[in-house]
């Protein structure tokens, strides 16, 4: 599946999904409803990761 605003990583048959905001791992498996995903410190504006695109 092509996600438009979830970021989805799969690796072999496990699909990760991770915060839009820092990008950790949110939840693994399954199906991810394509919209923007935030953990919970992001949410609450405390999060001190920075999110990393591929070089």
């Amino acid at each position: 599946m092509n996600y438009e605003h979830a970021i989805v990583e799969f690796d072999e048959d496990v699909a990760i999904l991770r915060c839009n905001g820092c990008g950790i791992t949110i939840a693994e498996d399954g199906k991810h409803e394509d919209r923007e995903h935030y953990c919970t410190m992001c949410m609450s504006g405390n999060c001190k990761a920075k999110f990393k695109k591929g070089n």
